[in-house]
C-alpha cells in the first residue's frame, strides 16, 4: 500500500496489494468476484465500505439477501482482509476509518457491514482408515513411485507430507533457507504459501530428514527442495497423479454421501480430495497412535491458540518460534509417526531405508562446501571463556595478537590457511571421520596450546592457538553428541564406538577440570538414542 492511496485506491489495486503482502497467489479472484464492474475504477476499494442515504452499504446489498449455505465465505472473509488493509494504512483520525469493519469475522460492526453473518469455515466429512493393514498397502503403493526417477521427487514429497503433516504448499515451497539440518527442523516464515501467516518450527523425523539430506546434494540456495529431473518445481498435479493412482480398497470414507472410496484422489470423489488429504492421513494416524491431539496439531504447524488459554492469559502470544528449536517431547512424536511407516514398509515387506536410504554424514551448516546455503542469521563470534585460572596478559588484544604470534616465530597465515587442508586429508584417512571430533576437540586443542606455550606466548594467546589447533567443521558438536554422530545414524556399537566413548568421557572429564574450554554449544542434529531422531522401527 505504500504507493496506493486507500481514498482513490481500486478494489483490485488493494486486493493485489493484500495478496503481495501475504504471499496469497488465490486471493485477488475470489475477492473481486462480486464487483468484477466496479472492481477498477478508481476508490471503489473504499466504496465497498460506505453508506448510501438510507444507512446500507454496497457489501450489506450484496450478501445480505444471500441464504445461510450460499458459498460467500471466501468472498467476505477476503474483503475483511481488503477492509483491514485500508485501515491500516487510513489511521483512527479519519472519519473513513470508522467505516471499516473489525479483526474479527462476526462482530456486530462487521454483520452491519456485510447484511449478514460471515459463514463458518465449511468441514469436510471425510474420514481416512488408519487401519495398519490398509496404510501399510497405501505407503507400498507411493513407494513403488520413488524407483522411478521421473516420479521420485513427487513421491519423496508425498511421504514427506505423510511424515509431517504440514499444508502441500508449504512442503513444495521448502528452500534451504527454511532446513535447519543442525536441529533436524524446517523453521517456515510467515511468507511462505501454507503457513497462513504463522511462522512454525517443525521437528523432522528420521524420513522425513533423510529426504531433504538426500535432495540437498542437488540444489542450490534459493532452490525449493522438492524438483523434477528437469528441474522444475513438483506441483500438485504430480503429486495427485500418484494418488490417483494408488488404490486401496475402503481407504477413505465420505460421511457426508456414506461412499467409501479406494483412493484419496478419485476421479469421483468429493470436494476435498488429492494432496490436503495428506495432512488427514497424518492427523488420523497421530491420533490412532496415541499422539495428543494438541501436539499433533503443533507437529503439523497450525495454531495452539485454543489449547493456550489460561488465568494468565493468552500464552501463545509470548510463545513464539525461534528458528530451528524443538523440544524433545515433539521430536519423540514425530519420530513415532516415521516408526509407523517403517513398521508399514516392513508389513508391506520392504525395508524403508531401501527406499530412502539414511546418510552416512549428515550435511550441516558446518559442511564443506555449504557454507551460507541455509541463510541462517549471522552470529557474532566470541572466544570462549576459559575455566582455567591462568594468568591472562590484557595488553595482548585482537589488534595486535597476530603481530604477538608471528614474533613467537609462528607462522599464523599458514596455520589459518592450512586448517582446512588438514582436515581434508584426514578425513580421507579410512575410520578418521569417527574421531575426528574427539581429536578435534582434545588432543588437537591441547597439543596446540602447549606449542603456544613453549614458545612464550601469553595465555590469551595460547588459547586462540589452541582453539585454531582444534578447528574442524565438526567441533558445533556438544561433547554428549560426539558418540551419537560418530555411531553413523543409529549403527549398533563397536569396538570403535567403546574407543569414541572412552575418548568421550576423557574430554569431558578435561573439560570440567578446566584443560578443554566449554564448547561452543551450537546443536548438530538430534541425538540418536535421546530422542529418537535416528530411529524408523
Amino acid at each position: 500500500m505504500a504507493d496506493l492511496d486507500p481514498k482513490t485506491a481500486t478494489l483490485r489495486e488493494v486486493a493485489e496489494a493484500y495478496a503481495k503482502k501475504s504471499n496469497r497467489k488465490d486471493f485477488v479472484s475470489p475477492t473481486i468476484q462480486y464487483f468484477k464492474d466496479i472492481a477498477d475504477e478508481p476508490g471503489s476499494a473504499l466504496r465497498l465500505f460506505e453508506k448510501d442515504a438510507e444507512g446500507f452499504t454496497l457489501l450489506s446489498k450484496t450478501f445480505g439477501n444471500t441464504g445461510e449455505n450460499a458459498p460467500v465465505k471466501a468472498a467476505m472473509q477476503n474483503i475483511r482482509q481488503v477492509g483491514l488493509l485500508l485501515k491500516e494504512n487510513l489511521g483512527p483520525d479519519t472519519a473513513e476509518y470508522k467505516l471499516l469493519p473489525d479483526k474479527a469475522p462476526n462482530t456486530d460492526l462487521n454483520n452491519r457491514i456485510f447484511g449478514r453473518i460471515e459463514p463458518s469455515k465449511a468441514e469436510a466429512q471425510i474420514a481416512i482408515n488408519p487401519d495398519r493393514k490398509v496404510q501399510s498397502q497405501f505407503f507400498s503403493g507411493v513407494a513403488k513411485y520413488l524407483d522411478d526417477p521421473a516420479t521420485r521427487p513427487a513421491a519423496l514429497a508425498i511421504i514427506f507430507n505423510l511424515n509431517t503433516g504440514l499444508r502441500p504448499n508449504a512442503v513444495l515451497n521448502l528452500s534451504m533457507k527454511e532446513y535447519m539440518p543442525d536441529t533436524g527442523a524446517v523453521y517456515i516464515e510467515t511468507d511462505v504459501a501454507g503457513t497462513k501467516g504463522r511462522p512454525v518450527n517443525i521437528p523432522l523425523n528420521p524420513v522425513a530428514d533423510s529426504i531433504l539430506q538426500e535432495l540437498l546434494v542437488d540444489i542450490k540456495p534459493g532452490d525449493f527442495f522438492f524438483r523434477k529431473p528437469s528441474g522444475a518445481q513438483v506441483k500438485t498435479t504430480d503429486i495427485n497423479k500418484i494418488l490417483r493412482a494408488v488404490k486401496v480398497p475402503n481407504l477413505m470414507y465420505d460421511q457426508a454421501t456414506k461412499t467409501y472410496y479406494d483412493s484419496l484422489h478419485p476421479e469421483k470423489g468429493p470436494g476435498k480430495t488429492g494432496s490436503p488429504l495428506l495432512r488427514n492421513v497424518h492427523s488420523s494416524i497421530a491420533l490412532d497412535i496415541g499422539i495428543p491431539q494438541e501436539r499433533t496439531a503443533y507437529l503439523q504447524g497450525r495454531s495452539l491458540k485454543a489449547a493456550s488459554k489460561g488465568s494468565t492469559g493468552e500464552l501463545a502470544g509470548y510463545q513464539k518460534a525461534f528458528p530451528g528449536n524443538v523440544g524433545d517431547l515433539d521430536r519423540d512424536f514425530a519420530s513415532q509417526i516415521s516408526s509407523f511407516w517403517g513398521q508399514s514398509a516392513t508389513d508391506a515387506g520392504f525395508d524403508v531405508q531401501s527406499k530412502i536410504p539414511m546418510p552416512e554424514t549428515r550435511i550441516t551448516t558446518k559442511t564443506t562446501g555449504y557454507e551460507g546455503y541455509f541463510e541462517l542469521p549471522v552470529r557474532e563470534e566470541v572466544p570462549t571463556t576459559l575455566k582455567s585460572t591462568d594468568n591472562i596478559d590484557k595488553n595482548v588484544t585482537s589488534s595486535n595478537l597476530q603481530e604477538e604470534l608471528s614474533s613467537k616465530g609462528l607462522d599464523w597465515d599458514g596455520l589459518v590457511k592450512n586448517i582446512g587442508k588438514t582436515l581434508d586429508t584426514i578425513q580421507k584417512i579410512p575410520g578418521a571421520k569417527s574421531v575426528l571430533p574427539i581429536a578435534a576437540a582434545t588432543s588437537g586443542y591441547i597439543a596446540g596450546k602447549s606449542e603456544a606455550a613453549d614458545l612464550g606466548l601469553p595465555a590469551v594467546a595460547q588459547e586462540v592457538v589452541g582453539a585454531f589447533s582444534g578447528a574442524s567443521e565438526l567441533t558445533p558438536f556438544s561433547m554428549t553428541d560426539i558418540s551419537d554422530t560418530a555411531s553413523g545414524f543409529g549403527v549398533a556399537a563397536t569396538e570403535e564406538q567403546k574407543r569414541i566413548d572412552e575418548l568421550r568421557n576423557r574430554a569431558i572429564s578435561q573439560r570440567d577440570s578446566g584443560m578443554i574450554p566449554e564448547p561452543d554449544r551450537v546443536p548438530q542434529a538430534a541425538p540418536a538414542q535421546d530422542q529418537g531422531f535416528l530411529s524408523v522401527n
